[in-house]
């Protein structure tokens, strides 16, 4: 039986952010927290507005995303013919109503 092996060769920077990358992966969702405050409170002063319109942002797309899965399942229970008018004939009634 003939054995093979595969050599890998990384350099010494890339071997680095790899095992920082797996670390950062591999933590909980309360220490990720964690070191994000302790990242936060070495921010100097005149860049708090730009972080916190950032944050702002990212919880807008989040409430955004809420919306728009609350939608899920919506029309589970509706009568088949209904359905069936509503998607089969949006484009008639579009062109019909100068929509298009």
């Amino acid at each position: 039986m003939c054995e093979k092996s595969l050599l890998i060769y990384v350099n010494k920077e890339d071997l680095i952010n790899l095992v920082i990358y797996f670390k950062n992966s591999m933590i909980t969702d309360a220490q990720r927290r964690n070191q994000i405050l302790r990242r936060v409170s070495r921010i100097p002063k005149d860049k708090l507005k730009e972080l916190d319109d950032y944050i702002s942002k990212l919880e807008e797309v989040n409430n955004n995303k809420d919306k728009t899965l609350s939608f899920a399942g919506a029309w589970q229970d509706i009568d088949e013919s209904v359905f069936e008018d509503l998607t089969s004939n949006l484009i008639e009634r579009r062109q019909k109503n100068n929509y298009l």
